[in-house]
């Protein structure tokens, strides 16, 4: 007994002198002692794998971690070899530890406990928490945080555990990680997932990187309490890539939505990719506009692809049945281009209040937009297109979408061209335009030598006068479709033509064609009633071909050919710039116009055009003037007034048609300044006027036979020329010898820089941005042809006042010669023009004299906030840096649709713009269009903010387009509420938008919240 008892003493004695004399161990925290602030480098080798009974400790100041406080390896560390250590438990690299506070070893449970801003590193994994401890028996680490007695606010624990492997991070209230098998469990888990944060209660990883979580959210925002998340029981994250989920549902302030779905599954893009992929939340409503019922819209889902490509799919349902999906691609290549592809079905289904009658209509929306951002200058392929179905736009964008409501005009251009060498150039387009019941589409090519000198050698500079002559030659050519058939003139004429409307549309019937056409989409009329409004309309409207073999037969080919020759330029007194020139034109056309003139003074007389339709003009004392009737068979019954002067019957002819013409021209400019200078004292400094005035003489010989025909036109033996071709080109008829002169004006003004302390600083502002007259004179025209020798004077000027706070502009034009009633042709209200200028006219007993002024526009507008009245305050430079394209492509979109957004760091903010349109022709009446607009903004607090658009017309004294609305944000997400009281002339065009989404991370980055849902 007494022996063991030796034996043990013995063997006790002797392991503790080994310990003592271990000189890492007191590093390491060792000897089961306690250390401050010492850093620790381990391995699997070094963990003991006997227990031991004792537990010593001892406390050592570490000096570094003092001065430094960071980790410092020990390079006194030794390694003791364990014999009982397998391959198995090895792990593959060191694990180092370190504690700004204490570190306590214990060997008995072989677990080191740290304390105090802890630490542990394995290779791409390190772990931070007020207290780790590593178990090296199970190669388990554990980490939790400290009670924070020193606070009596705020969070009640401190230093939480940070897990980071690879790059990722992750914040909780408890992790155990498991080193070999790489699992992990892991309470209260905070986790960045692309743009998006992944929490969870309790959720556990496993060895392939994927994590299960339960009662768990996913949102976009990136406070502790979300203003709002996806809610699910069980979500998985696999792989870093992507998150499933079970059932789910939207919370928005900590109250659940009845939104959700079944499952889920959210694509997680990388942190460099623009975007996060995930749903849309949409817009709820009232469509009182056309009876559609309550609406949810402008739903869907995001999917960032990667950095290049992305795609929005929403959608749209009505409570009557009505709903839409659109599809928008982003796409880009760097340094080659970029693009956005739209595409929009809607199929809408209005009732009429009583619930019986119903309207159907299926409409789209194309939209294509390509720009390339190559360098290479040889070639490059673009695109702008818009394309719309009829009534789209009134049907299906949202009365508080104002820009697009009241768009007319669309369409677009397609275009690719290719250089070859240094002269060659081709080009070919594809373009549409359409208006709101008609559109005109062409596919274009053209080819082209640049300009080159042929009297200099390659290599050599231009030395004598004549080697700076210049020739090049340009072919254009292309087939163009219409669905248009004009039957009314858009001005008055002193001549009748069969089938066309000698009145054009006065502002009043322009109106109305807006009321008919609001009054047909509207479900709560009649049948019967439609009916009517519709032959009402047609009236009004020009008709068009919907049948496609008709207007694929309405085609025009041509192809044109000019040759630019340009000659040397000259200096005259040095101050004159003289330059001369001279053209070639050819023209190839597949459609030739050929006119009839008759004046049937008894009976009917019958013109048989070449398509073998049959044109019947007869008389009618009681029409005015003419009126056209076509009959079933396609034929054209002509009933004319016996004073209205006869018509001209115009019969298209297929066939290849060639014509050619040139001209000679010579053009004299130059540039003179004078100056103004003030005293030294004065405000003003100098007042500099610039005058640039320019004279161009052309001569263009006759062109009959060529581009037009002499025809008669009415039956006091009045000629005129004629068009040869079907929208042919070239010159007019007969010889011209034009002589045009303009003259440009500028005003501008030094004045001394009150921000500036240096009295020789001098700032130049602009007085008059231009003031130009312009006109022309043709020494060769003939009166009998009705030809005027002077042209309209037109005046034009703009300018801005008070540092560019209200823009100006304005412009006209003088009609130079006089009318007189029209006693012939009665429908032309305008009367006659006849060569005579007005100062020498002295018109008839009870005729009143034409005014000078033709047309007239004017227009002011001005944009004002906060800012506009803080002077002096200098931008902030722009720092150099990586630039992100996202953003870059957003703030564009901000520019570009201003209206659109609203900026919560101003204010308020007020646009106004007043516009002016005066138009007389003649003696008719004139045509007078006058309104304003206001729109803008004020915040009621600084989250909330009251959105207004509006405005009034004069003419009609009533309430333009009225919008009204509330938008309010908060960090994340955004609130906004629409109301349009007024829809123009359609009073029951209103109704009312409520949106409720998250704000895109862009827009927080740039400050804005967008109005209302976008549309697609």
């Amino acid at each position: 007994m007494n022996l063991k008892v030796i034996l043990l003493s013995i063997c006790y004695f002797s392991a503790l002198v080994v310990y003592a004399q271990r000189p890492s161990l007191p590093a390491l925290g060792g000897g089961g002692g306690r250390t401050f602030g010492s850093p620790t480098t381990t391995t699997q080798s070094q963990f003991p794998r006997s227990t031991t009974t004792q537990n010593t400790s001892s406390r050592q100041p570490s000096k570094s971690i003092a001065k430094k406080n960071k980790p410092v390896r020990d390079s006194l560390s030794v390694v003791i070899p364990d014999s009982l250590k397998s391959l198995e438990n090895q792990l593959e690299t060191t694990v180092e530890t370190f504690s700004a506070d204490s570190t306590i070893l214990d060997i008995e449970t072989q677990r080191y406990h740290l304390y105090g801003n802890a630490q542990v590193v394995y290779g791409q994994i390190e772990l931070k928490a007020d207290y780790i401890m590593l178990d090296w028996g199970r190669s388990e680490v554990y980490a939790h945080g400290m009670p924070d007695t020193t606070k009596k606010t705020g969070p009640p624990v401190k230093g939480k555990p940070v897990f980071t492997d690879g790059g990722e991070t992750f914040n909780s209230d408890t992790i155990r990680y498991n080193f070999k098998s790489k699992k992990a469990l892991v309470s209260k888990i905070v986790t960045v997932q692309g743009d998006g944060f992944v929490q969870g209660q309790l959720v556990k990883k496993d060895a392939e990187d994927n994590m299960y979580l339960s009662k768990a959210k996913y949102t976009t925002c990136d406070l502790a309490e979300p203003h709002f998340h996806i809610a699910a029981k069980k979500i998985k994250l696999v792989n870093k890539k992507s998150l499933i989920s079970g059932p789910f549902n939207f919370v928005l302030a900590d109250i659940p939505l009845p939104i959700g779905l079944p499952f889920g599954f959210f694509p997680i893009p990388k942190k460099q990719e623009i975007g996060t992929s995930g749903f849309i939340m949409g817009s709820y409503g009232e469509q009182r506009r056309d009876n559609r019922g309550l609406f949810f819209k402008d739903f869907g889902y995001y999917h960032a692809f990667n950095e290049y490509l992305s795609s929005t799919l929403k959608g749209e349902i009505y409570t009557y049945g009505s709903f839409g999906v659109g599809l928008n691609t982003t796409y880009s290549k760097k340094y080659k281009y970029n693009g956005d592809f739209n595409i929009q079905f809607n199929h809408n289904v209005a009732y009429s209040s009583n619930g019986l009658d119903t309207t159907k209509s299926n409409q789209f929306n194309i939209r294509w937009s390509h720009s390339p951002r190559s360098l290479r200058s040889d070639r490059s392929f673009s695109s702008s297109m818009d394309i719309v179905s009829n009534g789209f736009n009134r049907n299906n964008r949202s009365s508080s979408d104002v820009q697009n409501l009241t768009k007319n005009n669309f369409g677009g251009t397609v275009n690719y061209m290719r250089n070859f060498g240094r002269f060659v150039t081709t080009n070919s387009s594809f373009r549409v335009d359409q208006s709101s019941n008609s559109f005109r589409s062409s596919l274009g090519y053209s080819f082209g030598i640049k300009q080159f000198n042929p009297f200099v050698p390659e290599k050599k500079q231009i030395g004598r006068w004549y080697e700076s002559f210049r020739v090049g030659l340009d072919v254009s050519g292309g087939v163009a479709v219409t669905n248009s058939i004009q039957n009314r003139s858009t001005s008055y004429s002193d001549y009748n033509i069969a089938g066309i409307d000698n009145k054009p549309l006065s502002t009043s019937q322009q109106r109305r064609i807006e009321e008919l056409r609001n009054i047909l989409a509207d479900p709560n009329v009649s049948t019967e009633l439609k009916v009517i409004y519709q032959k009402e309309l047609s009236k009004l409207e020009s008709p068009v071909l919907t049948d496609w073999g008709q207007i694929l037969k309405n085609n025009v080919i041509n192809t044109s050919y000019t040759v630019p020759i340009v000659l040397p330029n000259f200096k005259i007194a040095r101050y004159l710039n003289l330059t001369p020139s001279m053209s070639y034109r050819g023209d190839v056309y597949t459609k030739e116009l050929k006119y009839t003139f008759v004046n049937p003074t008894t009976g009917t007389q019958t013109v048989t055009k070449s398509n073998g339709k049959l044109v019947n003009v007869g008389l009618n004392p009681a029409a005015d003037s003419i009126k056209n009737e076509y009959a079933a068979n396609g034929d054209l019954n002509v009933f004319l007034n016996p004073n209205s002067g006869g018509v001209v019957v115009v019969d298209t002819i297929s066939r290849a048609s060639f014509g050619q013409t040139y001209s000679f021209g010579t053009s004299l400019n130059t540039r003179m300044y004078g100056t103004f200078n003030f005293r030294e004292k004065s405000k003003i400094q100098k007042i500099r006027h610039t005058i640039a005035p320019a004279i161009n003489v052309n001569y263009t010989p006759s062109s009959e036979g060529q581009y037009a025909s002499k025809v008669q036109v009415r039956s006091d033996d009045v000629y005129r020329f004629l068009p040869r071709f079907l929208n042919g080109g070239g010159s007019t008829g007969s010889a011209s010898g034009n002589i045009g002169f303009s003259l440009n004006n500028q005003l501008e003004a030094k004045i001394k820089n009150n921000s500036d302390t240096s009295d020789n600083v001098l700032e130049t502002i602009s007085l008059l941005d231009n003031l130009n007259f312009s006109g022309g004179y043709n020494l060769l025209a003939k009166k009998e042809l009705g030809e005027y020798a002077l042209s309209n004077i037109s005046v034009g000027t703009s300018t801005s006042l008070f540092k560019n706070l209200i823009n100006l502009n304005a412009n006209g034009s003088f009609d130079p010669y006089a009318y007189e009633p029209d006693k012939l042709v009665t429908s032309n209200l305008a009367g006659a023009r006849i060569p005579v200028f007005k100062w020498n006219y002295k018109p008839e007993a009870g005729v009143v004299k034409a005014n000078y002024l033709s047309t007239f526009n004017f227009s002011m507008n001005t944009n004002l906030s906060p800012k506009t009245f803080k002077r002096g305050q200098e931008t902030k430079p722009v720092t150099a840096g990586k630039t992100d394209p996202a953003k870059e492509a957003m703030t564009k979109i901000v520019q570009a649709n201003p209206m659109e957004y609203v900026d919560f760091s101003v204010p308020w903010s007020l646009g106004i713009s007043y516009a002016f349109n005066y138009n007389k022709q003649g003696l008719s009446e004139a045509r007078i269009t006058q309104s304003i607009s206001i729109n803008g903004d004020f915040s009621l607090t600084p989250k909330f903010k009251f959105t207004y658009n509006s405005g009034w017309d004069f003419e009609f004294k009533q309430v333009t387009l009225t919008n009204l609305g509330i938008v309010r944000e908060l960090h994340c997400w955004s609130m906004s509420m629409n109301w349009t009281p007024i829809s123009g002339s359609n009073i029951r065009g209103g109704g009312f938008f409520f949106t409720l989404q998250p704000k895109s991370s862009l827009l927080k980055d740039l400050k804005l919240t967008k109005r209302r849902a976008g549309n697609f």
